[in-house]
């Protein structure tokens, strides 16, 4: 297991989830680089890393957030967002849309702290909760959010384009 989370590199998914898995059983905690942009703004394609641990199927909460394999065979890191007895429910914070129902057994881990910019992120703290639940409340303007939010992105892009004379 790497230590201090700092060495990457770009392997396929399955060998990376399977090795994660073997960690995970083994009752260590991993950590990879977030890919794909189903989790912006709040976990950020190529930056972010996430750490993770083995996942009681039995305790997840509303707000976690996941790894799970879809029956696919496909993995998949969202938020919770509803839960039956028998099933969770989850949703990208960049996504405008449910993913729908999968079994419990599907999930595989829990996200317990994002790696961003050399700081830690515990998933778990108060405030970051907070945001959490507050993001997922306004999933049915999240569409309007995220336009606003590459908006201001694009625009911040251009300034520094025209301040570095390019």
């Amino acid at each position: 297991m790497m230590n201090d989370y700092t060495e990457k590199a770009v392997i396929p998914s399955h060998d990376l989830f399977t090795a994660l898995l073997s960690m995970l059983e083994e009752g260590h905690a991993a950590a990879f680089t977030v890919s794909g942009m189903s989790m912006w703004p709040l976990i950020c394609h190529g930056r972010d890393q996430v750490v993770v641990t083995a996942c009681d199927i039995n305790s997840l909460h509303v707000g976690d957030i996941i790894l799970f394999q879809t029956p696919l065979g496909n993995y998949m890191l969202h938020r919770v967002t509803a839960l039956k007895p028998d099933a969770f429910e989850t949703t990208g914070d960049g996504n405008c849309f449910r993913d729908g129902w999968f079994p419990r057994e599907c999930a595989r881990a829990k996200v317990v702290s994002i790696l961003r910019d050399g700081k830690k992120i515990d998933c778990a703290a108060p405030g970051w909760r907070f945001v959490f639940a507050i993001w997922r409340i306004l999933f049915p303007v999240r569409r309007h959010l995220l336009n606003l939010l590459r908006g201001i992105g694009n625009l911040k892009a251009k300034v520094r384009r025209w301040k570095s004379g390019k």
